[in-house]
């Protein structure tokens, strides 16, 4: 999440200032008085459009690679791996280590980004090598459209 101080003031001509689009919050924002900092906090929530284009990425995945047999679920955890979205739990009776992937259930929008990059990067390296990133996310942008539509 991103922090950002703002100051509420009276506007000079040619400024920008900070504005109530919502009537909900009028009452709030008129509390603060003038002259003081306040910090607000701002993210953006997980878009659908996230969660579609990487599963639309594992079926990608799991349709060209061979040794998955067509099996989502399972490119979906190959490509977690391979991204390293993990989480390492120790046994300390075995003394071993279980590397398992992450959920991405409740993901921020930059956690998201920040997956899919690493996520095309990984397939168009080890899944799916020789295919350019561009061709990639055009077809997966084309894959969901078409089921939008």
């Amino acid at each position: 999440m991103s922090e950002i101080i703002f100051r509420k003031r009276i506007a000079k001509p040619g400024e920008v200032g900070l504005f109530v689009e919502s009537p909900i919050w009028e009452e709030e924002w008129s509390s603060i008085r003038l002259g003081v900092e306040v910090v607000a906090e701002c993210s953006v929530p997980e878009t659908a459009k996230y969660r579609k284009f990487f599963y639309a990425l594992c079926g990608k995945i799991a349709e060209n690679c061979d040794w998955l047999d067509g099996d989502k679920d399972a490119a979906k955890e190959n490509l977690l791996l391979e991204c390293r979205h993990v989480t390492y739990h120790h046994d300390r009776l075995r003394n071993k280590t279980e590397i398992r992937a992450k959920s991405v259930k409740n993901l921020s929008s930059d956690q998201w980004i920040r997956l899919l990059r690493r996520a095309s990067h990984a397939v168009v390296t080890k899944f799916i090598p020789g295919m350019p990133e561009n061709d990639l996310t055009r077809e997966i942008t084309l894959m969901i459209g078409d089921q939008n539509g």
